[in-house]
């Protein structure tokens, strides 16, 4: 695969990702006192009514309150125009092939293994259930670095490998979040660039190389973001969050540390054995050595994958514990990971995202892919995605239910 791509899926920014009328992206200029003006009256508003009950932290409460003017620019897939399903999919041991056809075929039962492709992907049949891609639906990539972010790294091969890769897909209408689990071993479509920075080429290879066929900073961020996109159908992701591995460590312990039960046996640096099913608080050298040790074995990822699962989903429930009794807290944590993070993510982004999730309940599910080990002519370990459970992924975090 050899074909060049367009500037705008090289960069990973879609055009106009933020803003998709091009009418009101044209005239955005020209309003933008206008809407300043408006923006800037509800802020006030909203300002008064957190300070009578946050007091000091009333200047906080106008991040808050600007994610009424901001949130929706995550809000892009009322305008997404195709999504790339192809004409089937079949599953990894190949004893199930779905058809994917724009009209249910005459006589054919709809609960049958078919997907009947509507609106040229924004309406899907499915086992007899029609599903509609999710127009309330932001998603962010979260990059797990394993290297620390340094000035120094910007030459192409440079900057590190993703080797946590999370697509969170949250519905700001009902605060629903579904967090993808991908392997970072998966076998992509990878842009690949030269040491001065020039594509190169498009190569089948593991998913984590596209953050080192950037610059360790914001295009490596962007260069993954189109791979993960090409591998979900071309849909694509509204903006991405990389941490290095100091990051992974502040966070932890801004909430003070995630308890767990150890899914592995291993030795601490001062002598002392962690056994498979103790318990245990994770910092600093535990939790580096919990998080990513892996074996030898092609596979060894899936234990690591198991164990990073079990820590996002204690982290994510201990934060939310934290900012349901202060609901500045994902702010606060924003800001204090920011040395260590790469972002396209601004704070009324966060607040947006936060209080959407929030005020709905904050349930969360989370969501792996099934497939199989192989390697390549090199001996390297490739993941080979079902694309029977990939197409289920799908349809679970980009699309809703509409019967």
């Amino acid at each position: 695969m050899t074909n060049q791509p367009s500037e705008d899926s090289r960069s990973g920014k879609y055009q106009g990702k933020f803003l998709k009328n091009p009418a009101a992206a044209a005239g955005a200029e020209d309003g933008g006192k206008k809407r300043k003006s408006r923006r800037g009256l509800l802020a006030l508003l909203i300002l008064l009514l957190f300070a009578v009950r946050f007091g000091a932290e009333a200047a906080k409460a106008l991040t808050i309150a600007d994610r009424y003017g901001n949130g929706a620019r995550m809000l892009i897939y009322g305008d997404v125009a195709r999504v790339e399903l192809g004409d089937a999919i079949r599953s990894n041991d190949g004893e199930k092939v779905i058809q994917i056809v724009d009209e249910l075929p005459e006589n054919m039962d709809p609960e049958e293994d078919v997907i009947v492709r509507q609106d040229e992907g924004a309406t899907l049949i499915y086992h007899g259930h029609t599903y509609r891609l999710n127009q309330n639906l932001a998603t962010v990539l979260f990059l797990g670095v394993d290297k620390q972010f340094t000035e120094e790294d910007n030459l192409p091969g440079s900057g590190g490998q993703s080797d946590v890769l999370l697509l969170i897909g949250i519905d700001t209408k009902t605060g629903r979040g579904t967090i993808l689990n991908i392997n970072r071993d998966t076998k992509a479509e990878v842009d690949e660039y030269t040491v001065g920075g020039s594509f190169n080429r498009t190569v089948l290879e593991q998913i984590t190389l596209a953050y080192a066929y950037g610059d360790g900073h914001e295009k490596s961020c962007e260069n993954t973001m189109t791979t993960v996109s090409r591998l979900l159908y071309s849909l694509p992701i509204s903006t991405y969050v990389a941490l290095d591995m100091e990051g992974v460590d502040a966070a932890n312990e801004a909430v003070g540390g995630v308890r767990v039960k150890s899914l592995l046996s291993f030795e601490q640096r001062d002598g002392t054995t962690v056994h498979e099913g103790d318990l245990i608080t994770l910092h600093g050298y535990s939790l580096n050595r919990y998080i990513r040790k892996r074996s030898q074995d092609v596979d060894a990822n899936v234990a690591r994958m198991d164990r990073q699962k079990q820590f996002v989903t204690e982290f994510t429930k201990t934060v939310i514990r934290q900012s349901k009794g202060d609901l500045t807290f994902p702010v606060d944590l924003f800001s204090a990971l920011s040395p260590y993070m790469i972002t396209d993510m601004e704070l009324p982004d966060v607040t947006f995202l936060s209080s959407c999730f929030l005020q709905h309940g904050a349930n969360f599910s989370f969501r792996s892919i099934d497939g199989t080990y192989t390697t390549d002519s090199e001996g390297h370990s490739l993941f080979l995605p079902d694309e029977v459970d990939l197409f289920e992924a799908v349809l679970q975090v980009f699309y809703v239910q509409a019967d």
